[in-house]
């Protein structure tokens, strides 16, 4: 279960920046919509509803840094069945285009370091080896 390993840093650094869910949703279908049309990772997003992603990304970290009680959605590992292998070098890309989209929407180093480092927690389970 992810709900047992958050780093307090998401929590102490990531939302009191973010400060409301709005803002982390705005982040999120900016996100999206940049990795949706990267050259490297924007197949993964073909034919699939970026807004609905957003959305459930959104649920999935505001749940993480305890803003909520429940996520409806699927764990990392299961949301990313069904896709074409995720790579080490796919999953380094999403990564650059999240921490660009970070620094454009104002946060601050600590708070993308923060991200960045709770996401790192799923690697092993998203990327194929």
């Amino acid at each position: 279960s992810w709900i047992g390993i958050l780093p307090e840093d998401l929590k102490k650094f990531l939302w009191p920046e973010l400060g409301t869910s709005g803002r982390l949703r705005s982040l999120l279908d900016d996100f999206y919509e940049r990795a949706s049309k990267d050259i490297l990772i924007g197949f993964f997003f073909l034919g699939k509803d970026l807004s609905a992603i957003a959305q459930k990304q959104t649920e999935f970290l505001l749940r993480a840094m305890g803003q909520t009680d429940r996520y409806s959605g699927r764990s990392p590992a299961h949301a990313h069945l069904g896709l074409a292998p995720i790579l080490g070098g796919h999953f380094d890309r999403r990564t650059v285009l999240l921490r660009n989209t970070m620094a454009d929407h104002g946060l601050s180093p600590a708070a993308q370091d923060a991200w960045v480092q709770f996401e790192a927690l799923f690697r092993e389970s998203i990327v194929t080896s």
